[in-house]
């Protein structure tokens, strides 16, 4: 929508962004007016549009409506939708517009008011209403994907991240990871692209380019691409033509216009401003005489907004002040979808409103603090006392979740318990209430989805929130007779596309009062729940200490033991059990119980009390006064090691050799005799160290630990001799077939 090919020559200075990201750190935490979020500015007529796509359900374009607001919810933005007014344009892409309302206007107003969001309707189009309210500062940005807003002076843009949009289509927005969530939008600025060198665009010139290239008011000029287009503008063409619109009568502009367009037809001709890239004869001499139309170019440079009628920013009365209306929201779903029955809205809400609602608890608990705050400032000033607060300075006291506090300001009906609607104005809200919506802090994260925004994992009590939903449930409807479980999937699309669901059977549903966790933003949790916030970080900053209490204790002890020549040969040899080729990673050391799989050991200078746990763990026995195992039948038998090392008088270099191989009986060399080291059924040139096809599998694990002690040490094993014998062994062995890695050991040798 908007002016062909205008998103393309913006696109370079477009920032992707996720929306919750945005709305958490450049509305809440930024706070830069006091309303602790990002204000929006929505055209409903662009969200019109989109409903129509809407195909499932009763109301499937009402339906869309209202997943499209749940979604808003679950940020801190605040929208303020803005309608189209009486004094909208009659025709608009060559069609005639209807001076009647659009016949979704009365439903979504509705819903609307329900979730606590703000609107208003323009004098004319609503477009213009909102660049000029972004212009102002009512509103921080234009959620929108119609460029056009630039044109009527907005100065910033969230270009809508619907991934049914022909140019997300194209271009679709991805995450740091690289994938499409639809939580990603790109935004856009009239600074940025006002000081890009390879832009330098400004109002000016983005409405010559909206006059050349046709947009909703006109074809535009036939054969003008955008990249000519773009280099008229940069001839500073556009400042001279908006500056007469606004400043001369309409006799005066035509006397203007005559002498202009001969100046864009020698441009083209000549390019000597070197912006349009090449010449362009023929545009030049088929520029029509009646270029522009100077109704279409008032209509971009003097729209009819609030500001025709003189308005200013203080005569816009918006506090941003409503919250999300539980009961109503309820009843909206019993009086426009089939699913409006109690219990299955109930079930919905669990996974559709409580997580936005929780956000929404948040940040009124935020804003409460806040006046507490300034009205504690004011009372200082004035010599009044004050509300007693934290020792050390000026800190904001803490408001939480009590049930006062939700029953006040997220329901207008009255329930019949003691938090009802009564002194909703109050100051005090809460005050005393431990019966708070949020229990616990389970965990925390950074995710691509939110630009790495650190979040809680909060545990959350729904009592609450049922209650006020069901109190604006008016019992309309009835249960069908058929199964209502189709409708009770608590993930909707917002109409555009059909659910995907898996395949299996279903989970039964939780109780609704069950407690639920959701993800939350830290900044929010902090300011809402600082002793929530302090206990998990004291249990987390325990965990830590204890880790590293651990990891200090297994150093100080491995210092203590001192590098003995008997405890450093325990080392190496057990060391030498980690099998590095992946293949042997799950070879089952034989014991008294089950077999496991064989822990690992990254390296040889583990330190005594992990080569201890492994010992323990796979319950092998060691001679104490050689490197390893004196036999293969000793590797095997299972015995602990002595707590501390013992202290005997080391054998040499060659009885550590000939330790290893002792009582060592060789296999039956006959092809046709039964081989302990080839499985029956298998080829007999299968790799036995890697494939564990042995049949015994002890003798595998014993050669793989014999060849591999030369690689972890040369410390108490006579080098030469080893492996000397150990040729002579595998010699005896012709149908072993040794792996690459063990046949560059022993070519080494």
């Amino acid at each position: 929508m908007g002016v062909a090919g205008l998103w393309d020559v913006l696109r370079p200075v477009g920032k992707t962004r996720s929306l919750t990201h945005l709305a958490v750190v450049d509305g809440f935490e930024a706070n830069p007016n006091g309303v602790r979020g990002f204000r929006v500015g929505i055209d409903a007529s662009i969200w019109f549009y989109h409903a129509t796509y809407g195909r499932e359900g009763e109301n499937p374009e009402i339906r869309t409506l209202f997943f499209r607001c749940a979604r808003l919810m679950s940020t801190p933005f605040l929208p303020l939708f803005v309608f189209d007014g009486p004094k909208r344009p009659k025709v608009k892409r060559g069609k005639r517009i209807s001076g009647k309302d659009h016949w979704m206007v009365q439903g979504m107003q509705k819903i609307i008011d329900a979730f606590g969001f703000e609107w208003r309707t323009a004098p004319g189009e609503a477009e213009a209403e909102l660049a000029y309210l972004n212009r102002i500062g009512v509103i921080d940005a234009v959620l929108s994907d119609d460029v056009d807003t630039f044109l009527f002076g907005a100065t910033m843009v969230v270009r809508n991240p619907s991934a049914t949009l022909s140019g997300n289509k194209a271009h679709p927005v991805t995450n740091t990871a690289g994938k499409v969530d639809d939580n990603h939008v790109v935004t856009y600025t009239s600074k940025d692209f006002g000081e890009d060198p390879k832009i330098s665009l400004n109002q000016e010139g983005l409405i010559l380019i909206g006059v050349l290239r046709g947009g909703d008011y006109h074809q535009g000029v036939n054969g003008c691409g955008v990249t000519t287009a773009h280099g008229l503008a940069r001839c500073g063409f556009g400042d001279t033509l908006v500056k007469s619109a606004r400043t001369m009568t309409e006799e005066e502009l035509e006397d203007f216009l005559v002498g202009w367009r001969e100046d864009i037809r020698k441009e083209l001709r000549t390019n000597s401003k070197g912006f349009l890239g090449r010449k362009c004869p023929s545009l030049a001499k088929a520029l029509p005489e009646d270029f522009p139309d100077i109704d279409v170019l008032l209509s971009y440079t003097n729209p009819i907004t609030s500001e025709t009628y003189g308005k200013t920013p203080k005569d816009f009365k918006i506090d941003w002040e409503k919250e999300p209306n539980l009961g109503k929201i309820a009843g909206l779903c019993e009086t426009y979808f089939e699913w409006g029955i109690k219990d299955i809205i109930i079930k919905r809400f669990r996974t559709v409103i409580w997580p936005p609602a929780v956000l929404r608890i948040l940040r009124r608990s935020a804003l409460l603090a806040d006046k507490r705050f300034h009205k504690d400032e004011q009372a200082l000033i004035g010599g009044v006392p004050s509300t007693p607060r934290k020792p050390g300075g000026k800190e904001l006291i803490a408001f939480g979740t009590p049930s006062k506090m939700i029953a006040r300001h997220f329901s207008t009906l009255k329930l019949d318990s003691p938090t009802g609607r009564q002194g909703a104005d109050s100051d005090t809200d809460g005050d005393g209430d431990e019966d708070n919506l949020i229990k616990k802090i389970h965990s925390s994260r950074t995710h691509t989805l939110t630009d790495g925004l650190l979040e809680y994992r909060l545990e959350i009590a729904p009592a609450q929130l049922i209650r006020l939903c069901e109190a604006g449930i008016r019992g309309d409807r009835k249960p069908a007779e058929n199964n209502m479980d189709e409708f009770d999937s608590g993930d909707d699309e917002d109409g555009e596309e059909g659910s995907k669901t898996k395949a299996g059977p279903k989970k039964p549903p939780p109780e609704p009062t069950s407690h639920l966790r959701v993800w939350m933003p830290a900044c929010m949790v902090k300011l809402a729940e600082p002793r929530l916030v302090e206990e998990f970080e004291a249990v987390q900053q325990a965990k830590l200490n204890k880790k590293a209490g651990k990891a200090n204790a297994s150093k100080a002890k491995a210092t203590k033991a001192g590098p003995s020549k008997t405890s450093v040969k325990v080392k190496d040899s057990l060391a030498t059990l980690e099998l590095s080729d992946a293949s042997d990673e799950d070879i089952p050391v034989p014991g008294p119980s089950k077999p496991k799989s064989r822990p690992k050991l990254k390296t040889a200078s583990t330190d005594i009390s992990q080569i201890k746990d492994l010992t323990t763990k796979t319950q092998r026995k060691r001679d104490t006064g050689a490197a390893g195992p004196s036999t293969i039948d000793d590797f095997f038998k299972a015995s602990k090691l002595p707590t501390k090392p013992v202290t005997v008088k080391a054998k040499t270099k060659t009885a550590a050799v000939g330790s290893l191989f002792k009582n060592f009986d060789p296999p039956p060399t006959d092809r046709h005799s039964p081989n302990p080291f080839i499985s029956e059924g298998t080829d007999e040139d299968t790799d036995v160290f890697g494939s564990l096809l042995s049949k015994d599998r002890r003798a595998t694990v014993y050669f793989r630990y014999l060849i591999r002690i030369p690689s972890r040490t040369s410390r108490g094993v006579n080098l030469s001799l080893f492996w000397r014998e150990l040729k002579r062994v595998l010699s005896q062995c012709p149908l072993i077939r040794l792996q690459r890695r063990d046949k560059k050991l022993l070519s080494r040798t």
